[in-house]
Formats: structure tokens, sequence, C-alpha cells
């Protein structure tokens, strides 16, 4: 059987330390030159040299991989933070495991169970409902190095990387508002997650800086999902509201189809919003005016944080804030009188 080749085996080809070697193809050799850098990875190539990630992490009695617990798989954008943590991590040697609550509680308990025991080197949480009973146990049996994502600022037992979501809820009611609506309705999940409470205090501000009433008979609560979008877009017809703020753009995907089923045109009857600039934004007819949240931005400090905490679990805990923007598409136009 032939000898397997060891990161020693390529140190030696390339003239360098093992040390170097390492960094370098773990993504964290930007310091080196560049030839340095070619050189390692023309020496990796030629010797067919694959890092054994596994055997790595036995040496702390884990595995490689990291965990992220999503609220729902299927939804777009949760879906897509989880291939560009995928993006991010895979190449530094870590490899996602992915927690879908779906909904089910008990879901919850058997997470628990895999983290305080399984191959996991650090969690990613980007579901508010769950991320509180996951930490209340882990706390007590692991000690995990925990990110915090896309949900509320609270004090936590980990890092917290995070949009602010009153001041990005606000922007796009905002937009609205400017375009000289007045009636607008809201759909909105029957429960808000503490981010979604924040979001929708955002919308709340807006509405009382324009001096414009929010409501009730305008707030449609539905499933959390497309079809919730497209049942509440059946409901609005039968109101005066001339546009709608989607609590996020699945839930506008869905208002989408329940419009034109109702025969109704996107932006000439109603202008539609939506949150977080999932890419079916911009394929839908007429593109999505949203707020686009820094997916990859958000998937690589999550990273970033969990792998320095491993090589330093005495940092102190951080809070980042990250950017988002007002993303203004074919979906919005002006109030015109009598144009229904």
């Amino acid at each position: 059987m032939a000898k397997k080749v060891t990161i020693r085996d390529v140190a030696e080809a390339a003239g360098l330390s093992v040390t170097t070697v390492s960094l370098i193809l773990n993504g964290k050799g930007a310091r080196f030159a560049a030839d340095t850098q070619a050189r390692v990875r023309h020496c990796a190539k030629a010797l067919d040299y694959h890092p054994d990630y596994f055997a790595r992490g036995l040496v702390g009695q884990r595995g490689n991989s990291l965990g992220i617990v999503v609220p729902d798989i299927l939804n777009p954008f949760f879906a897509t933070f989880v291939q560009q943590v995928s993006e991010v991590a895979i190449p530094q040697g870590y490899f996602p495991q992915v927690f879908s609550v779906n909904g089910f509680h008990e879901n919850v308990g058997h997470f628990i169970e895999q983290f305080a025991g399984g191959t996991q080197r650090g969690l990613i949480l980007a579901a508010p409902g769950a991320s509180e009973e996951i930490v209340d146990k882990l706390t007590q049996s692991d000690n995990l190095p925990l990110v915090f994502t896309d949900q509320a600022e609270v004090t936590t037992g980990g890092d917290m990387v995070l949009i602010d979501e009153a001041i990005a809820g606000q922007a796009i009611a905002e937009h609205l508002l400017k375009l000289g609506h007045r009636r607008i309705a809201l759909v909105l999940p029957q429960t808000l997650s503490l981010n979604l409470v924040k979001r929708f205090s955002g919308f709340q501000t807006a509405f009382a800086a324009y001096g414009v009433p929010l409501p009730d008979d305008l707030i449609f609560r539905e499933r959390f999902g497309p079809d919730g979008g497209e049942a509440a877009a059946t409901k609005i017809v039968a109101t005066d509201a001339t546009a709608v703020i989607a609590i996020n753009d699945d839930m506008a995907v869905g208002v989408y189809r329940g419009l034109k089923a109702q025969g109704k045109r996107i932006p000439t009857d109603y202008s539609v919003v939506g949150f977080d600039d999932i890419p079916l934004a911009s394929y839908l007819t007429p593109q999505l005016t949203t707020v686009h949240q820094p997916i990859h931005a958000l998937a690589e400090k999550a990273v970033s944080r969990i792998i320095d905490r491993l090589v330093h679990p005495s940092l102190p805990l951080e809070v980042t804030h990250l950017a988002t923007r007002l993303v203004v598409r074919g979906s919005t136009t002006a109030i015109i009188p009598g144009n229904r």
C-alpha cells in the first residue's frame, strides 16, 4: 500500500516549515508572498496531498464540522446563508452540518443531544425561536463556540452578527411613504420572532414619522412562506390599500402570485416590497424592491468568529452590526389617484 502523503512531505518539497504550509493550505496565508503560496499549492497538487480533517478533529475530541441551526432550510434566505457559510468554511477545513427546526419543537431536543456529544467544533444559530433553549442546555454540558445571527440583540453566551432590523424596516416603509402611499397593507407571519419584532417596530417608526395610521384592518397574519403571502393577497384586494409590505421576500413571492390570480398588476395596482434580497427577487416580474441583507458578509464573519474563538477561547464576546441597503426595483411606483 502506498504511503499516505502528509503535510510534512509537502513542506519538505516546498522547502518551507510545516506551520507555513498549514497556514497557506487552510486559507490563512495572506501574509506570505504570492509565489510562496503558489509553490505550496503546486507541491500539494503534485504530491496529491489531501488533508485528513477527520484525524485533525480527533486531536480535540471533535470533528471538523460547524453546526448551523436554521428555522427552515426551504426558506430561500436561509438556504442562501447555508451556501455562503459552506463557501467560507470548507476551504478552511470546516464542514457545515445543517439542522433545520422546521417548526417542530422536538427537533431542538435531538439537536441538543447531537451538539453535546457530537462532532461540531462550533455552532451558528440562525433560528431565534430555538436559540435560547439550545444555549441553556449547552452551557450546562459543553463549551462550544456559539455565533448568533438573524435575531435581536440580547444577552447570550456567544458572539452575535446582526443587522439593525429596526433601521432596515424603517427604510423600506419610508420608501413607500415617500412615494405617496398612505394605505399600506402589512403581510406578517402569525407569530413574530425577536428580530421580526424589531423589523415591525421600524415600520411603525416610519408610519408615525409621516403621521400615517397603521390600522388593524391592513395587517394580515398568515402562514410564514409564499402560501401565506398568496392568502394575504386575496384579502388585500378587498381593501383600499395601494401598497403591500411583506415581512420578507419569501412572503412577497406569494403576494405576487395572489395579486396576479386576482387580475391585479404590480406596480400599477399595488406597489410591493419585501425584505432580504434573495436571489429570486431580481428574477420576479417586475423585479422586487427590497432590503438587501449582506448574506456573504454575515456568513464570513460568523465563521471567522468561531475559528478565532477555537484558537483563542478567552476572546471577549463581540457584537457585529452589518449594514443593509434599500434596493429599489420595478415593483414600486408613486401613488396615482384613481389608478385602480
